[in-house]
């Protein structure tokens, strides 16, 4: 995907949360511990918001390993 897509208000709450969480444990949360310190009620709707940012851009996941997301860093 060449053109990335702006995120929804809660897709960047995520990323931000993603990126926070990244920068203080050198990996990336489960969606479990996304789900947990945001509020949400349910994994599954953590992981719509997460597969939308990927198709959005704004994330990559690598293989179907666990805690294997990483940040697209956009130019700007």
């Amino acid at each position: 995907m060449n053109q990335v897509i702006r995120p929804t208000k809660k897709q960047a709450e995520i990323l931000q949360y993603i990126r926070r969480f990244m920068r203080v444990h050198e990996y990336s949360p489960s969606y479990r511990e996304i789900a947990a310190d945001l509020g949400y009620s349910s994994v599954a709707t953590v992981a719509v918001h997460i597969k939308n940012l990927i198709e959005r851009g704004h994330l990559v996941k690598r293989d179907n390993a666990s805690r294997s997301l990483e940040i697209v860093e956009q130019k700007r």
